[in-house]
């Protein structure tokens, strides 16, 4: 009888030690599922779409600098993007309608650029207003004040940009508030013809709440190239921080350096997504 139970009492702690282990298990994966899905992805996906919509905006202005059709005519096309532009005000219109744009984009609504003097000058600023825009019905409400650093047509030189409070509307609940200091580096030789322009690269820091109400932080530690043959960013790191995630660092990583495509790899800490640029993805 006392073998009996014996042998019983070591099967219940087997058995006891197997539930354990699959509890642990069990837990282990559901916290590896909430840090990737609840703060990180929704803190990356925010980044990665707001980044694209200044980058594509400060785009746009440097292609109509460059563009003597619209500088001498005060009209034209680009990407997808009806432009106006008024040499008495140094204004630019950039007007979409509903356009599906080459990098996956459904853009609506008016980015206007009022210029201080000329775009290649020393010193000049631009108040960029972003007038009922949006990309992929999410709404940019806010402006942008870029400023000239010493830039000219075949110098070294960029642009400083400072954005704060901008604000990005995901639907009726869920909004994005961003701050930012960027500067745009462009190539010591310009070309005054836009496909022959090299790309340009992007460095700074920036911070903000998430759609998700996270707190982030990043920090771009290799430059950002956004090249004018690619609709996306081509290479590039940011170091990414959000505080109240189980894993409250990692990085967002463009490794498109030999072909263009929208790729992007999330990192946080060893929990790897590689991710797409387009609006099934961009979602948390």
């Amino acid at each position: 009888m006392r073998k009996t139970l014996h042998k019983g009492s070591c099967y219940t702690g087997i058995i006891l030690s197997v539930i354990i282990l699959l509890s642990a298990a069990a837990g282990c994966k559901k916290k590896n599922t909430s840090f990737d899905l609840s703060p990180g992805l929704n803190v990356a996906d925010d980044i990665v779409f707001t980044e694209r919509g200044l980058f594509h905006t400060f785009n746009l202005l440097l292609k109509a600098n460059l563009d003597s059709n619209i500088m001498q005519k005060g009209v034209g096309t680009i990407d997808k993007a009806l432009v106006y532009y008024s040499s008495s005000s140094k204004r630019f219109t950039f007007y979409y309608q509903n356009k599906y744009c080459a990098d996956s984009v459904v853009r609506n609504g008016n980015i206007i650029v009022t210029l201080s003097g000329r775009f290649f000058s020393s010193g000049t600023t631009a108040a960029v207003v972003f007038q009922n825009y949006s990309e992929d019905s999410r709404q940019f409400i806010g402006r942008d004040n870029l400023y000239n650093t010493g830039m000219m047509i075949g110098g070294n030189g960029g642009y400083n940009s400072t954005i704060d409070s901008l604000l990005i509307v995901k639907d009726s609940l869920h909004t994005t508030i961003w701050n930012s200091l960027l500067d745009y580096h462009l190539p010591p030789a310009l070309k005054m013809q836009p496909d022959s322009l090299a790309p340009f690269t992007i460095t700074g820091t920036a911070n903000g709440i998430s759609s998700g109400t996270y707190a982030f932080s990043f920090q771009i530690s290799t430059p950002l190239v956004n090249d004018i043959y690619c609709p996306w960013i081509r290479r590039g790191v940011m170091q990414l921080s959000v505080p109240s995630a189980d894993v409250a660092t990692g990085t967002i990583e463009y490794v498109n350096s030999d072909r263009c495509n929208n790729r992007v790899t999330y990192d946080f800490e060893g929990s790897i997504f590689q991710w797409w640029v387009i609006r099934k993805k961009l979602s948390y």
